[in-house]
């Protein structure tokens, strides 16, 4: 079915949404937690995951915004999954009661969104998931789909080649939302904050891989394709 919706609405977003051969599908919930009860609201929450979301097709994290749309807030996330798993996921009865544990810490929610990861764009280093990421959201113009999906294509070329020990994620939004215009995530998972001082001399690195003089025409290309960008940064609670 929705692949048919697909080609009916020609909707450019969700063209590039989950490959082949899932799980690579995540749920992602955001909680604003009352004053004071942070500590409860993580133990809750740690306990919850320990039951219901540890190994398999339903884990969880759970992840704190430390600025950008979110700041102060907690995020939690439950994947990689596939929506063919989301009918027997855990659900009414004990699950939703346990869920009351951490409910009663919460003051709102925002969501639930889905977004998936594109294999064939992200570069998945070997080891352990560092706990920080730095998130890039962007707004991709109608009809540049294709084209920023090529540009970005390039840019994983040179993690696999220059930084093959480091991530680069990309997660497509499963679901068109063009009065927030965020279409597609990159995600720079890291580990120690020392990372974010580092100068990796990427124009270097990209001209490596791609040739001479590539890297401002690269820049230039991407800007034509993208109505602007959202920027934060998110660590692993547990």
């Amino acid at each position: 079915m929705k692949n048919l919706i697909i080609l009916l609405f020609c909707i450019p977003v969700m063209l590039f949404g989950q490959d082949a051969n899932a799980p690579n599908l995540y749920e992602v919930i955001t909680m604003e937690v009352k004053r004071g009860q942070e500590d409860a609201f993580e133990a809750a929450v740690k306990a919850h995951n320990e039951k219901f979301h540890g190994e398999g097709m339903y884990p969880a994290s759970l992840n704190y915004n430390i600025n950008g749309p979110w700041g102060g807030q907690y995020t939690w996330i439950m994947g990689p999954t596939s929506w063919t798993a989301m009918d027997t996921r855990p659900g009414k009865g004990a699950h939703d009661d346990d869920w009351k544990n951490v409910d009663q810490y919460v003051e709102s929610y925002d969501g639930p969104g889905y977004w998936s990861m594109s294999s064939s764009l992200s570069h998945i280093a070997e080891g352990p998931n560092p706990s920080k990421r730095l998130i890039w959201v962007y707004d991709i113009k109608s009809g540049e789909g294709t084209r920023w999906t090529e540009l970005v294509g390039q840019v994983k070329e040179v993690y696999a080649e220059k930084f093959s020990d480091e991530h680069f994620w990309v997660v497509w939004n499963e679901f068109s939302d063009t009065a927030k215009g965020w279409d597609v995530a990159v995600i720079f998972p890291f580990e120690k904050w020392a990372w974010m001082d580092e100068d990796n001399n990427f124009r270097d690195k990209f001209e490596e891989v791609h040739g001479k003089n590539t890297w401002d025409h690269f820049l230039d290309e991407f800007r034509t394709t993208i109505n602007g960008r959202v920027d934060w940064l998110r660590e692993t609670v547990e």
